[in-house]
């Protein structure tokens, strides 16, 4: 199962499957518009993104896509029933503002579903997903000079995840990927900073706001220390996504 279809399927259990036919629905951070699909027995539903191929993926009469930011949405304000995200506010620098604009497009009694993940402190902060597991944090443990000279070295490159899609590291793309690794792609915010943000959003009810721990096996007593003394506590390093749902 997919990140997609899991979270869609627990956002969805919030609402009766017989009133989703009623429901406008925002989804932020939509992509090429995969992730609007789970909701298409809604009355309406809206995708908005930065990309350059917004919904070229999936094309469909009740989805219309807006290229626009969620840090400065032209959306209404208090018309969706639904606003649902996942795997997007990791991405956005403006966090707060990000959090304040869903706020006001959501409905009075609508749903906010957001998940961030993972958070850029966790083992998986840096999304090359099994490229360096001999080197878990290697991205808050090596500068991107320090990485370029560990991945020359290696016998065997192997191969890497790069947001999904698997390919052979090539040692001419090996600066692609560091620069890609420390890129502004991610906000490196905490996870503290994501709990005190959900926490001051003015909502009628708050289901979840919580960070999903990870990695407890992987942070030895020395990595612990070694990056204790670079300034990361321990559940900043176990931190690896934020869920945030709540009836406005």
């Amino acid at each position: 199962m997919s990140y997609l279809d899991f979270f869609s399927k627990d956002c969805l259990r919030y609402i009766p499957s017989s009133r989703l036919s009623q429901k406008k629905v925002l989804v932020v951070g939509c992509g090429n518009g995969g992730d609007c699909a789970p909701f298409v027995e809604a009355q309406e539903v809206h995708g908005i993104d930065i990309c350059d191929d917004i919904g070229q993926n999936f094309i469909h009469d009740k989805v219309q896509y807006f290229q626009e930011s969620a840090e400065s949405m032209n959306r209404e304000s208090n018309y969706y029933d639904l606003v649902f995200s996942v795997a997007t506010l990791e991405h956005i620098h403006n966090l707060e503002a990000a959090f304040a604009e869903i706020l006001r497009v959501t409905k009075l009694g609508g749903l906010i579903y957001c998940v961030a993940a993972p958070l850029w402190n966790s083992y998986e902060g840096h999304h090359t997903y099994g490229v360096f597991p001999e080197f878990p944090w290697i991205h808050l443990r090596l500068s991107p000079e320090e990485l370029i000279h560990y991945i020359e070295a290696r016998e065997d490159i192997g191969s890497y995840t790069y947001i999904g899609n698997s390919t052979s590291i090539e040692k001419s793309k090996i600066q692609d990927l560091v620069s890609f690794m420390f890129s502004d792609y991610f906000n490196r915010i905490s996870a503290e900073t994501y709990l005190r943000i959900a926490d001051s959003l003015d909502v009628s009810y708050c289901i979840r706001n919580d960070i999903w721990h990870e990695g407890q096996a992987l942070l030895t007593s020395d990595i612990l220390k070694e990056l204790q003394a670079k300034g990361f506590s321990q559940e900043e390093l176990l931190s690896v996504s934020h869920t945030f749902v709540a009836i406005k």
